[in-house]
């Protein structure tokens, strides 16, 4: 139910008797059939609404009755209802127009006509036969005028009429009531509704009100400890991880004609307060300027009047127009409070259900609370406390701003108070306590004994509001010298106390003396926490008793912590809870000694015990109370909360033992970083903790314990732990408790660059320092490039040399991932031809590269000798067997330089595929390299695959990958790739994508964190270098989208393709989604072959094909122009109805696709590149990758591919090096199909790489989820 109608809902139920209401709510439950032409019409500017509906009849079905109501939201009011049933008939209906058109909407209370009606319709009422009538023309004050359409019921007639003139009719039938109850449970049922979106008033004076409050608490009772210590052991738990008379002013002055002359800032209020029964206060007011002053007869009319500037006449000497400013300052404060204090009453009236009379009026009296008494003495000043013999005080009146700048308008210091029905008296207003003096006495009159005690003042009143606290106070004789002292907040609490103490009575107060003992606990504390003194005559102290006092004796032995209770009065000491040593003093309970005749306070001592029994739970009447050692959570919770909660009963002593449970300082384990044999030494640097107990101690720190107990007892705080560092570092290395409590621990070298960002400088060692530099910084003087190549390396790539032979000397791995056409391949050349002589290096590359690498090498590297790993299974096989052999020898050799003399003849350089190496993984068994390489590395970026293991399982000494795209679709393909060159280094693919892939992929704030720290990890191992950055030399490329418009057959074929597969991609199921992925995403191939030419799916449709016609034009344009051009596509078919299409204009071509023979494929690139051929038409899959095609300058994309980086490999065939022209690249885009968002997803996709390697990828289809596929069809 919202909560604006809150109220209507009330009104409801307290109008309408329990047969009313079942009827009504009958017709609600049965809306849809009873009830239609639901309407609500807003008024917005006068905060109204008007409800209508069509309700069929219950006794009479055929009969439909016409109801309506119009609510004032504003003023919570019920303006005017209506019904045509017999009761209500003939009155207007907020369909007609008139009535709409009347402003406010018209209502009962508009209306100029007295509607008489009978209301004959028992089923409706529930009740007898009644009359009633409604008028609006009566303006007489007697006559009753509710505030609430559902109000008060008027009162009856003999009759049976109404008895007032002026009284509405507050029946109400069921029709009524049921439209209100369903507008109230589902206003949205209402046509034209329009929820509001304020806070209604009433609950937002209610809020501001509740808002300003503030309450004060009074104190724990001492058996509330207990409930402490329950609380204290759940919460420790959960840390842990277990579960006055009337004044008239005389008028004074002349006696003129008429009102003086009000000048602003001279009209004053004079306040005067009274007391009534003890407990009630209240103000009354009267308002004066210069020396005339009159009673202010209605306070409510002069706050209004103060509101609207109207202008009032109090009497002959005063009349003015009111306004805040015509007040002194003083005066203006009163008006605040008593604006703040009305505004108050009216909010109580409001919420009150039962409240139907008019606003709240206050006339002459105004009640006060105490909050509100204080708050109107906190307006006035104090005189300062009379000092004592007649000292005069030397700040009476300090001298203010105002004594120099003009006349002075102090706050008044003295205010009227009247008691009662008596007169009243002004009283001083004096800051601080008054000085009480007590005269206490020993009487005893036969068996009758006890003290009397006179106090020297009567204490008449007192008022404690929320920051101040009033008492008044006289003289015991006469009630002289009777003033209001403004009390400081330690008085406040002996209040009650001093009130029974200083009634007046000239005899004082008798105290009994079997009452002495409680009158020592009760009345005697407070008195000396205010800081009054009461003198006990020496014959009733001892009687009355000395205080109990409970003390609490902590130690630790050898078997646990262990607590004497003791309570103590005065001299005497009792034993309450035993000790294993005898303390001096104490007296056991049992002795006979005169100390038994001490009156001993047994609540106060039960209680002590009972806190001892709840924090000690071992114990006895003979033995000690005690925790066991190996109670750990017995012992925290004494340690952390159990020792305050004995302080708050007593005194507490421990001895040194028990004081050294808790560790006084945090713990903190630093991480300190060296390098030996290549290897990365972390040492941890504790601080108050054993080395032995760091992995505990970071165990606790991980399960979020807020202590943790070392070995020797003592716990140790971790909230503000330095433990931040070691557990980064140890999360990030997977070390183990093991290791960390062992000291020293050695991992990998090239972990040194992770730890490196995470380790301040000075906590590494100069071993350390230099070995990271090395890698960061690599002197161009280290390595010296082969003198072969001397003249072949571009800068850039004799810097990718040196980067190569650094990994190589430190024993790492690296991928070069330079762009496309940078030469990648020559730079590995290079290092494998200065390291000739440490053994052979394995290339493996894709089956069409093979020969390529062959080719290669024999132009940079000629005088190293090169075996290609190709051809039938025993070809490849006797190299294989040969290498075999060659690494026999060289393990029985003696040494590595006798190895390399008797293996001369071993090849420098073996070549082969992929396909290959999976398939004679088994004769690489025995052989060993020094240096494997994997080019196109991609090809292993799936780890589950069978070539992305059986390359892992070569022996290598040192591993290298060629890629221009180590990250094409997901973070798991670097891994893959990592896997190869440095196992380990980013753990197990599982702890991989927990630790760095989910969070990266996942929006957050660990994204940024964990990007940054896998780039830290892995960046020293990435080169990757740009075209556009170092090859300033290069020839521009010039990137265009041509867009054709798909039309007739192809328009049509295309369009209901699509609209078939986006409906039944909406209809799969989410859970169907991946078991359905390959026949959709099939689906979705269809659908861009028909894009390209409709005869790709459609055997028997029309040559007419959109983008067959566009390349037809590009290539006659560019042939016109001399230049060279490159085709791609990655349907083979489409390549064939280009290549008809060229056949038919005598366009000479070459091709290559998958079928094309490898050595075949180089031949077809030398003639290309030399002959006058002047399109090379290329399938994407089998010709993306290590074709050198400079001999173009125009590279057309037939159709676009998911994969963004794949197509930038197949331009990168012409954009390379040894290119002359700039190369013109056109992509060939269907317009208003899933072409055009394909382009849109690439480079959405492309992001994650560039986020790692600057790279240009995007994501694969197979990472495409189905909102991706819908968003291609939308």
């Amino acid at each position: 139910m919202p909560g604006e109608l809150t109220w209507l809902s009330d009104e409801l139920h307290s109008e309408c008797n329990t047969a009313v209401l079942q009827r009504a709510r009958g017709i609600t439950n049965q809306w849809r059939a009873k009830m239609r032409d639901l309407y609500c019409l807003n008024d917005p500017e006068a905060d109204r609404i008007t409800l209508s509906a069509s309700v069929r009849g219950t006794t009479s079905p055929s009969s439909n009755y016409t109801v309506q109501a119009t609510v004032d939201m504003g003023d919570q009011l019920l303006l005017a209802r209506y019904c045509s049933c017999p009761a209500f008939a003939g009155a207007d209906s907020a369909h007609d127009r008139g009535y709409r058109d009347s402003f406010g909407y018209r209502s009962f209370s508009d209306d100029d006509e007295i509607y008489d009606y009978e209301d004959a319709d028992y089923d409706d009422f529930g009740r007898e036969p009644a009359f009633g009538h409604v008028d609006d023309g009566n303006d007489d004050a007697d006559a009753y005028q509710s505030p609430h359409g559902f109000g008060r019921r008027s009162r009856r007639s003999a009759d049976g009429r109404s008895a007032g003139t002026g009284s509405r009719y507050t029946g109400m039938c069921k029709h009524l009531a049921a439209m209100i109850m369903l507008f109230v449970q589902t206003p949205e049922r209402f046509h034209g509704y329009q929820p509001g979106n304020a806070t209604p008033r009433y609950i937002a004076d209610y809020m501001r009100r509740i808002d300003a409050e503030r309450h004060t608490s009074n104190k724990d009772s001492q058996l509330d400890l207990l409930k402490r210590i329950a609380n204290a052991k759940q919460r420790l738990g959960e840390e842990q991880g277990w579960l006055a008379p009337d004044h008239h002013g005389k008028a004074g002055g002349s006696h003129n004609d008429g009102p003086a002359i009000v000048l602003p800032g001279s009209v004053h209020l004079e306040p005067t307060i009274t007391l009534t029964e003890g407990t009630t206060w209240s103000l009354s007011l009267r308002i004066g300027h210069d020396n005339t002053s009159y009673v202010l007869r209605n306070i409510s009319r002069f706050v209004s009047n103060m509101r609207t500037g109207a202008y009032e006449s109090y009497g002959r000497k005063l009349a003015f127009t009111h306004t805040p400013d015509m007040l002194d300052r003083f005066s203006q404060s009163v008006l605040t409070l008593l604006n703040r204090v009305l505004a108050t009453r009216a909010i109580s009236q409001m919420q009150n259900r039962y409240s139907y009379g008019d606003a709240v009026t206050v006339q002459r009296d105004l009640l006060l609370t105490d909050w509100e008494v204080c708050d109107l003495l906190d307006l006035h000043d104090a005189l300062p406390l009379p000092l004592p013999n007649g000292e005069a005080s030397e700040n009476t009146h300090a001298m203010e701003t105002d004594d120099i700048a003009g006349p002075a308008q102090h706050k008044p210091t003295s205010i009227m108070v009247a008691s009662g029905l008596s007169h009243a008296g002004e009283l001083n207003i004096i800051e601080g306590n008054p000085a009480f003096g007590f005269n206490v006495s020993y009487e005893r009159h036969g068996e009758d004994r006890g003290i009397r005690i006179i106090a020297d003042k009567v204490i008449m009143g007192t008022v404690t509001g929320q920051h101040s606290r009033y008492m008044i106070c006289a003289q015991t004789n006469g009630y002289a010298d009777t003033a209001l002292y403004r009390c400081s907040a330690a008085m406040e609490p002996a209040f009650g106390q001093l009130s029974s103490l200083c009634v007046g009575d000239p005899d004082g107060v008798f105290i009994a003396e079997e009452d002495w003992p409680m009158f020592a606990r009760t009345i005697l504390p407070a008195l000396a926490d205010a800081g009054i003194g009461l003198h006990v005559p020496q014959e009733v102290a001892y009687a009355i008793g000395a205080e109990c006092r409970i003390e609490y004796y902590l130690d630790r032995d050898l078997y646990g912590m262990t607590c004497e209770v003791v309570a103590r009065y005065g001299d005497f000491v009792f034993q309450l809870v035993p000790a294993a040593k005898e303390l001096r003093g104490v007296v056991n309970p049992d002795s006979t000694s005169k100390a038994s005749l001490v009156k001993r306070d047994q609540e106060c001592e039960t209680l002590a015990v009972q806190v001892a029994r709840q924090l000690f739970p071992t114990w006895s009447a003979t033995d000690p109370a005690r925790v066991r050692e190996e109670d750990e959570d017995a012992i925290l919770l004494l340690i952390t909360e159990g020792v305050e909660i004995l302080k708050s009963m007593g005194q507490v002593f421990s001895t040194a033992a028990f004081d050294g449970l808790m560790s006084p300082s945090k713990p903190s384990v630093k991480v300190g970083l060296s390098v030996e044999s290549n290897l990365v030494e972390i040492s941890p640097i504790a601080d108050e903790v054993p080395m032995n107990e760091v992995g505990a101690l970071l165990d606790s720190y991980r399960r979020r314990r807020r202590y943790h107990r070392l070995h020797d007892g003592t716990f140790v705080d971790l909230r503000d732990a330095d433990l931040g560092e070691l557990d980064r570092i140890a999360s990030d290395l997977d070390l183990t408790g093991t290791q960390l409590d062992g000291g020293t621990i050695a991992i990998p070298g090239y972990q040194a660059f992770l730890l490196d960002a995470q380790v301040p400088d000075e906590r590494k060692n100069a071993s350390f320092t230099s070995y990271v530099n090395d890698v960061k910084i690599i002197d161009p003087s280290r390595y010296e490039v082969p003198q072969a190549l001397r003249n072949v390396l571009r800068p850039y790539q004799a810097e990718g040399f040196r980067w190569l032979s650094t990994l190589w000397d430190k024993g790492f791995g690296g991928i070069l991932a330079d762009e496309m056409g940078l030469g990648k391949s020559v730079q590995l050349l290079a290092l494998v031809e200065a390291r000739k002589g440490n053994g052979p290096t394995l290339i493996v590359c894709p089956a069409s590269l093979v020969y390529n690498w062959a080719a290669e090498c024999e132009k940079f590297t000629a005088d190293l000798t090169v075996e290609v790993v190709a051809g039938t299974k025993t070809e490849r096989r006797n190299v294989l067997r040969r290498l075999r052999a060659m690494a026999k020898s060289e393990s029985s050799s003696s040494s590595v330089s006798e190895a390399s003399s008797e293996s001369e003849d071993g090849p420098d350089i073996l070549i082969t595929s992929y396909d290959l190496l999976r398939r004679d993984i088994d004769e690489y068994a025995g052989c060993r390299f020094a240096c494997m390489v994997l080019d196109e590395a991609q090809y292993i970026k799936n780890h589950a695959t069978k070539v992305a293991k059986v390359v892992k399982q070569v022996n290598a000494a040192h591993r290298f990958a060629l890629t221009g795209t180590p990250i094409e679709n997901r973070l798991s393909e670097l891994w893959s790739i990592f896997d190869f060159l440095m196992p380990g280094l980013l753990g197990t693919y599982t702890r991989f994508r927990e630790r760095y892939e989910q969070p990266i992929l996942a929006p957050g704030p660990e994204q940024s964190v964990m990007a940054d720290k896998l780039r830290a990890l892995v960046g020293l191992f990435i080169k990757r270098r740009l075209k556009k950055d170092v090859l300033t030399d290069l020839p521009d490329k010039f990137e265009n989208v041509v867009t054709v418009k798909l039309a007739g057959e192809q328009r049509k074929l295309y369009a209901a393709h699509e609209q078939r597969l986006r409906a039944a991609l909406t209809k799969t199921r989410d859970a169907d989604f991946n078991t359905s992925r390959i026949r959709i995403l099939a689906e979705f191939t269809l659908l861009r072959e028909l894009c390209c030419d409709p005869r790709l799916v459609y055997a028997d449709a029309k040559n007419g094909s959109a983008k067959l016609e566009a390349i037809d034009d590009l290539v006659a344009n560019c042939m016109d122009e001399g230049k060279k051009v490159l085709i791609f596509s990655q349907f083979t078919s489409f390549l064939d109805l280009i290549g008809v299409r060229l056949a038919e204009h005598g366009v000479a071509f070459h091709a290559i696709t998958g079928e094309t023979p490898k050595r075949k494929r180089v031949e077809l690139v030398d003639e290309f590149n030399g002959d006058d051929a002047p399109v090379f038409l290329i399938s994407l899959k089998a010709g993306n990758t290590g074709l050198n095609l400079v001999g173009a300058s125009v590279v057309i994309h037939a159709d676009p591919w998911w994969n963004e980086a794949a197509q930038n490999q197949a331009t990168d065939r012409a954009h390379r090096i040894g290119q002359t022209q700039d190369v013109n690249v056109y992509r060939i885009v269907a317009k208003d199909t899933i072409e055009e968002r394909m382009l849109k997803l690439q480079r959405d996709k492309s992001r994650l790489a560039r986020q790692f390697t600057d790279g240009g990828a995007s994501g694969g289809v197979g990472s495409l989820t189905k909102d991706d596929l819908l968003d291609l069809l939308s």
